[in-house]
């Protein structure tokens, strides 16, 4: 069984594989990518319409190696950040820990 973590840092991202073969689990890294702040008028935020551009080319990425078998996708970033969402599951704002800004 293979699963997909996406793990977003402050300077970087990175996808990671995880396969469960014989009661193991292997990891693999399988896309890094920077993580680039945007400068707004009221501060730095990230940039969510590259990191998600980058999310889905390490889907590709995966795809192309491994075919469509998935069983789980996870996504990690900083335990403060969070993204607002529409009730059509827009983003409406997405905040960095506090005083990064």
């Amino acid at each position: 069984m293979n699963y997909l973590a996406f793990d977003l840092g402050a300077e970087s991202g990175r996808t990671v594989l995880g396969r469960l073969e014989n009661r193991r689990l292997e990891l693999e890294i399988l896309h890094r990518f920077p993580n680039r702040s945007v400068l707004l008028p009221d501060g730095l935020h990230w940039d969510t319409p590259y990191l998600f551009s980058e999310i889905k080319d390490s889907l590709s990425i995966y795809r192309k190696k491994y075919g469509r078998e998935l069983a789980g996708v996870s996504c990690d970033s900083w335990g403060v950040d969070f993204a607002l969402l529409d009730k059509n599951d827009g983003l409406l704002i997405f905040l960095p820990e506090p005083g990064l800004c």
